[in-house]
């Protein structure tokens, strides 16, 4: 069995009687957490690792802090309570990644280009890239496929769980710009509802091309993943 963790939401940081502390934003609400919890979430964010690769950098940062580390389930039990984490399950690793994300809502995220340009400076004067890599870096907003093209079109109309976007890819549906129109292409059977469409998607063709899509964006930094 296979398990998949990844990071829900944003973050800020806010000072608190002087002191800085990490916040992570979910549906626009701030979340105080430990720095243990952040250390997991920041390692998880923009990232999908399984349970020992999560292990080695949660214990390897809390080391690096000087700090011990306290037990990795007890943070992940904390973290998934409060939905600040997703967490799926399957004997592949495609059941497990879709598992964590059918549910999940895809959210676009752009970070301004002249911060994206003085960030890769940055690592690039710092030896952390080479000058090629530091190219590629500045291109890879431009270079997407269709499916992940495709996928930034329908979730800059609204925000679309994964299995949503299955559902628009199975059926050809390319406006979901109004309410109305995301019940009569996503919805139109009285009895559907968000949890049947995600058991339904499971068993589609167009499964894995989304989930690919959606990892990729995800891991480029192309969007964020919410769960209500």
């Amino acid at each position: 069995m296979l398990t998949f963790y990844s990071a829900v939401g944003s973050y800020q940081i806010q000072k608190d009687d002087g002191v800085k502390m990490p916040y992570i934003q979910r549906l626009g609400k701030l979340y105080p957490v430990s720095i243990p919890e952040f250390v997991i979430w920041s390692s998880l964010l923009w990232e999908v690792m399984n349970y020992d690769e999560l292990a080695k950098v949660f214990n390897e940062q809390m080391k690096s802090a000087g700090m011990k580390a306290p037990k990795l389930d007890d943070m992940l039990n904390l973290l998934q309570r409060r939905r600040l984490i997703l967490c799926g399950n399957g004997y592949t690793g495609i059941d497990a990644l879709y598992n964590m994300l059918a549910d999940a809502f895809v959210i676009p995220y752009h970070i301004p280009k002249c911060r994206k340009i003085w960030s890769i400076l940055k690592f690039w004067t710092k030896h952390l890239v080479s000058l090629p890599d530091a190219f590629d870096r500045m291109r890879t907003d431009s270079i997407m496929d269709g499916s992940e093209s495709r996928v930034i079109s329908l979730v800059e109309q609204t925000p679309l769980s994964t299995a949503e976007l299955i559902r628009c890819f199975e059926r050809g549906i390319s406006d979901v710009s109004t309410p109305e129109k995301v019940i009569a292409g996503i919805y139109p059977e009285d009895e559907a509802t968000q949890a049947r469409i995600a058991a339904e998607q499971y068993g589609s063709t167009q499964k894995q091309q989304v989930l690919q899509a959606v990892a990729n964006l995800y891991l480029s930094r192309q969007i964020i993943l919410e769960v209500a």
